[in-house]
């Protein structure tokens, strides 16, 4: 029977920084650090006047801007706004660069290796983009206690209609739990085509959580990355508030179960632009 034990809780305030080029470096998640098969999660400081350069190489690269900074993101030949929620996810070859010009920029960035065909499932893999939270859509659960936006997410779809993101690499985005929100408790196992099951993990920012699994429970705070394992059990709740976090799914090839008796489990839907718009289901499939 899984444990609390059988996750990894890494506080990334106080995980260990080394110093780059660009400023500070923090790895919150790796093979080697919690096991993560398909994916490595840093936490960066540009220091204020320097910038950071990211060559994706073989590898995908999703980059996210945690804090709102004075600052650009360049990608292809446009310069954006590295405003909180922003960043962008790049395709094996493709570069970007973020400088931080009036002040330090904190980034979430995360590397997911090239996933084999039967992952991607047909889809093409590319080209990347830049996101940024004012131009996501946004999921509510069924429950009416969670909102969510992706900013890589294969079956979202845009308004008209294509996919926000081209490759099966991935799936990552915000989440905003009301107070009393929480998730079913649920598991996630492997696919035919990705029997190892996915590199899943969530990053707090605002407020505080708490994990659960198996009836053990740990009180997460601002900064707190945790990792499951495929197959661990787990649910997450708002504690005293409500809670941000980032949440992280790497290959995005895995089934879920859910193993509470809430009637509403995974049901999402997109928000409504306008007050007699009809929801409309989003299709996980």
């Amino acid at each position: 029977m899984a444990t609390i034990s059988d996750i990894s809780i890494i506080n990334s305030n106080t995980a260990e920084a080394g110093r780059v080029e660009s400023g500070t470096e923090r790895t919150l998640c790796s093979p080697a650090l919690c096991g993560s098969k398909n994916l490595t999660v840093y936490r960066r400081t540009i220091s204020q006047g320097r910038q950071l350069d990211i060559q994706a190489g073989n590898d995908y690269h999703l980059v996210y801007v945690i804090t709102p900074a004075k600052g650009a993101i360049h990608y292809g030949s446009k310069a954006h706004e590295a405003e909180e929620g922003a960043g962008v996810l790049l395709q094996p070859g493709e570069t970007a660069r973020f400088d931080a010009s009036g002040s330090d920029m904190d980034l979430l960035h995360m590397v997911v290796p090239k996933p084999p065909a039967a992952v991607e499932a047909g889809l093409p893999g590319g080209p990347g983009y830049f996101f940024s939270r004012k131009s996501l859509r946004a999921l509510s659960d069924a429950s009416g206690g969670r909102v969510r936006r992706f900013c890589a997410e294969s079956s979202v779809r845009l308004k008209n209609g294509s996919r926000l993101t081209p490759t099966n690499a991935i799936q990552a985005g915000e989440m905003h739990y009301k107070e009393g929100g929480g998730s079913p408790y649920h598991v996630h196992k492997g696919t035919d085509a990705n029997p190892d099951g996915a590199a899943h993990c969530y990053m707090t920012f605002k407020g505080r959580g708490v994990v659960e699994v198996e009836n053990e429970f740990r009180e997460l705070e601002p900064g707190t990355l945790v990792y499951f394992p495929p197959g661990v059990p787990h649910r997450l709740r708002s504690h005293g508030g409500p809670l941000d976090y980032f949440e992280i799914q790497a290959w995005r090839s895995f089934k879920t179960t859910v193993l509470s008796e809430e009637s509403l489990g995974l049901k999402w839907y997109y928000e409504s632009e306008s007050p007699n718009e009809e929801r409309v289901e989003w299709n996980q499939s």
